[in-house]
């Protein structure tokens, strides 16, 4: 957990022991209590309305810190960066929500199995030579315009056509895929946190995959002369071999390429 996380349910704790010896203060005005005493306190406690709302804003809290969390660790994976660099004009426009993201990245390791992890192993050997000796000169841009990241998120975009071969059956899979809600954030291998039920599912539908596959497909119509030696040079095929079905498909079902 983050130390913000940890922050979180330190002051939890302290509330909550405050709380309680208050209450005890309150029904003992002082006085010395005993074992039985404080089981009673601690019955009369668990039933109030008041631990009832503290708890619940604790449970807001926790939730809000291990998004936070979230957002910081994927923010610092080159790899979901890259491939979810397509989406940031969308995000900024507000024709996608950043709580596709989840999904897509879930969806992402469907298609790729355990090639995902020696993806990541690339894109973060790329960082790695691109900081060189002074962090501060890289900037993201330089990772997402080098050859090599552009190989590799072909690569996936390649993987993610592959799958689409019938092309109507998965995309109303993968649009059922993105409208799902999932009930918890995981805070690490064996720890969930519920999500409230009260939060609203993010919408997902038919426009917003055309949205995000424009994103994601779109540029491969549009590749500079440069960027297309690589790509012939790397899979022995054009961009328009490649990917002409499905851009075929996508064009077809009004996806603004």
């Amino acid at each position: 957990m983050s130390a913000a996380g940890r922050a979180e349910m330190r002051r939890i704790a302290e509330r909550l022991l405050g709380d309680f010896l208050r209450l005890v203060e309150e029904r003992h005005h002082g006085a010395p209590v005993d074992g039985a005493q404080l089981r009673q306190a601690a019955q009369a406690f668990a039933a109030s309305p008041q631990l009832s709302r503290l708890l619940s804003q604790a449970h807001q809290h926790l939730l809000a810190a291990a998004e936070v969390e979230l957002i910081r660790l994927r923010r610092g994976d080159p790899f979901q960066r890259l491939l979810a660099h397509p989406f940031s004009e969308h995000f900024v426009d507000g024709r996608l929500s950043r709580d596709i993201l989840v999904n897509y990245f879930s969806f992402l390791h469907l298609v790729l199995g355990d090639t995902r992890d020696a993806l990541t192993e690339r894109c973060m050997a790329i960082v790695a030579e691109l900081k060189g000796p002074d962090a501060l000169a890289f900037s993201w841009d330089s990772f997402y315009e080098d050859p090599r990241s552009k190989v590799i998120l072909w690569t996936v975009l390649a993987r993610i056509a592959e799958s689409f071969h019938r092309f109507e059956a998965r995309r109303d899979w993968f649009i059922g895929l993105m409208e799902h809600r999932s009930q918890a954030i995981s805070l690490g291998p064996n720890a969930f946190l519920p999500r409230p039920p009260s939060e609203d599912p993010h919408a997902f539908g038919i426009e917003e995959f055309k949205v995000m596959f424009a994103a994601l497909f779109g540029p491969l119509r549009v590749m500079s002369r440069p960027d297309a030696l690589v790509f012939e040079r790397h899979f022995g095929v054009t961009p328009e071999q490649l990917f002409g079905p499905l851009l075929g498909e996508l064009e077809a079902a009004g996806a603004p390429l």
